[in-house]
């Protein structure tokens, strides 16, 4: 999601934050859920929630 679209969940959700204050937070969250999509394995991320993939696709795309 883009920052435009944070800052447009954001707005709705909590309309009586000011603008400055919205685009503060939405920046915030469209670096953070970039930072999760580039930074972290996605396989760690699937054990952590307790999600376990099949083991053949992995060994198959080594």
């Amino acid at each position: 999601m883009s920052t435009t679209g944070f800052e447009k969940r954001i707005a709705a959700a909590a309309p009586n934050l000011s603008r400055g204050q919205v685009k503060k937070i939405a920046r915030k969250l469209a670096h953070r859920a970039e930072r999760m999509q580039t930074e972290h394995d996605f396989y760690a991320a699937l054990r952590v929630l307790g999600i376990h993939p099949d083991p053949t696709a992995l060994a198959g795309t080594r």
